[in-house]
């Protein structure tokens, strides 16, 4: 019993010593606090990635308008230059080399509209080429827009129309891309990117008509396809998507087939616009029937 006291008054001190002591004081508060330091550094870096990706989708629709503005083959008969489909081309190409992993034409798409005269003094959209896979259309309207009379007032915002002047013509690009955030919807959803330019044609050249066909009806890029096909895509690769393409639509009927069994397919709609349209092989998509 005589020992009892002893041990009580060691116990309040090492009691009393240790309500004292803060030497660990910080490191608790830094643990409350790292998660939402990282949180803040994490969004940080997905809102500059936005900023960067937002930034490069502005350069690319700028050098795409200003590489059309420059294009074609001189013809010493009509002492202007001739531009051609595969030149066309050449320009999505140039695109999609800039935007590197970004995946221009699989998560997005360009328009590339000529804005010329028409007879009539007016505005037209005197040839349009499209590449992308996302099913997304000129907000101007398609090719042929204002063939005749004045009521096509050009393209542009609201307010800031850009016309065409007598004897030349407007490259315009309208460019979609939708961002895929990096840390997946934790701070953000995905969000469509938009961008527009336009560059004045710089020499000479042969207006008034469409460019000429000198490319396979597979690589010519009209605008009622929704592909990612370029110059370096081999014809094989371009005959299984088409053949890919073909089955899931013969398949995709109301039975119980396994449909995504089929070669290339990649679900039933397009992984940018659900519910819009069907894709195969990262190549082509089709608008979904209305």
């Amino acid at each position: 019993m005589a020992g009892k006291p002893g041990l009580i008054d060691r116990t309040r001190k090492a009691a009393g010593a240790l309500r004292r002591d803060r030497s660990g004081l910080a490191l608790i508060e830094f643990a409350f606090s790292l998660p939402i330091f990282i949180g803040l550094g994490f969004y940080g870096v997905e809102i500059s990635n936005l900023a960067i990706t937002q930034m490069k989708m502005s350069q690319i629709a700028l050098n795409m308008a200003d590489n059309a503005s420059r294009i074609g083959t001189l013809n010493s008969n009509l002492g202007a230059k001739v531009i051609n489909e595969q030149q066309i081309n050449d320009v999505f190409q140039a695109a999609s080399i800039q935007a590197g992993a970004a995946g221009l034409y699989q998560d997005g798409r360009t328009v590339l509209s000529s804005l010329e005269v028409n007879a009539s003094g007016g505005q037209t959209i005197m040839w349009q080429r499209c590449k992308g896979m996302a099913i997304e259309d000129s907000d101007y309207g398609p090719q042929g827009t204002g063939s005749t009379g004045t009521g096509f007032p050009g393209m542009g915002p609201a307010g800031d129309k850009i016309s065409a002047t007598t004897g030349t013509a407007v490259m315009y690009v309208e460019l979609t891309y939708t961002y895929h955030p990096l840390f997946g919807t934790m701070f953000m959803e995905e969000k469509e990117l938009r961008q527009e330019a336009a560059y004045t044609v710089r020499d000479a050249r042969e207006i008034g008509k469409e460019p000429t066909n000198n490319v396979a009806p597979a690589r010519q890029s009209t605008c009622d396809k929704y592909d990612a096909i370029l110059p370096q895509t081999s014809d094989a690769q371009i005959a299984s998507a088409q053949a890919a393409m073909s089955a899931a639509q013969n398949g995709g009927d109301d039975d119980d087939d396994d449909d995504e069994d089929l070669p290339g397919y990649s679900g039933g709609n397009n992984p940018n616009n659900p519910g819009k349209g069907l894709c195969v092989a990262g190549l082509i998509c089709t608008k979904a029937e209305t």
